[in-house]
């Protein structure tokens, strides 16, 4: 399935946490307020955009036009997108899909480089927010970089992590992020085997999320940002300013 040519690219955007102003959020910027997201949604809704997940994007028509379509992510899985996030995709009709890290209840990766300790949500909250329409996919199940461990364990934090949504929630997981955006050649075959249809990288791949369907490069959405650098961010040509194909290297990679 291909994507219809023009110069507008599908937008995958990527998020992590929603906090509230007076939260403690750690140095590393990986969170967005909760008055910027309602912000950012009432955007979405008032200019007649959909949220669409990747099982939507699995059925799509080889023709498919994407215009005003764009797709809301967000890695590991914090309890601030059940109390936060959820009533407010609930609240303009908007969806998401959520990458889980499985065998962890804190985000002890971020506790190591000192960042606040943060709860993953809880298996009854995910449910409830499946039931609603939320899509899941996977993070591995301890947060490691995959491309910087041995390709034994990268494959079992892959497929047991897979193993976790699926028994969880009884769907097929169509989707997997890769943590910190550790890729390599070794790690993208991995998940080439494991059947999931579609991985997504941080700030690495090609333009097309079609040219690539194991690196599928997503655009960050960072704390602070005014809503014209959102305007351009999810206009479908953001990528056209960006270079086509950067492999993903420790000079670009983005530290979570």
């Amino acid at each position: 399935m291909a994507q219809k040519d023009s110069k507008h690219k599908l937008p995958i955007l990527l998020y992590h946490r929603v906090v509230k102003r007076s939260d403690k959020v750690g140095r590393h910027k990986i969170y967005v307020y909760e008055k910027q997201m309602e912000e950012q949604l009432v955007y979405l809704k008032a200019n007649n955009f959909s949220t669409i997940t990747f099982k939507d994007l699995l059925q799509a028509k080889p023709d498919e036009d994407f215009s005003r379509k764009i797709i809301l992510t967000f890695d590991d899985g914090y309890e601030d997108n059940y109390t936060l996030l959820f009533p407010l995709l609930k609240k303009y009709g908007f969806t998401a899909v959520i990458y889980l890290v499985t065998k962890l209840q804190r985000n002890e990766w971020g506790i190591a480089e000192g960042e606040p300790a943060c709860n993953l949500m809880t298996a009854a909250q995910i449910k409830e927010m499946s039931d609603y329409g939320i899509e899941f996919g996977g993070h591995t199940c301890t947060h490691k970089a995959l491309n910087e461990i041995d390709l034994n364990d990268a494959k079992n934090e892959i497929e047991n992590c897979i193993s976790d949504v699926e028994n969880l929630l009884q769907k097929k997981v169509l989707s997997f992020a890769y943590p910190f955006g550790g890729i390599n050649k070794n790690v993208k075959e991995l998940m080439n085997y494991s059947g999931v249809p579609y991985a997504v990288s941080t700030n690495t791949g090609p333009m097309n999320w079609h040219d690539d369907l194991m690196q599928m490069r997503r655009i960050e959405i960072r704390p602070g940002e005014g809503l014209g650098s959102f305007k351009n961010k999810v206009s479908g040509y953001y990528l056209t300013q960006k270079s086509i194909y950067t492999l993903f290297s420790k000079s670009n990679k983005i530290k979570y």
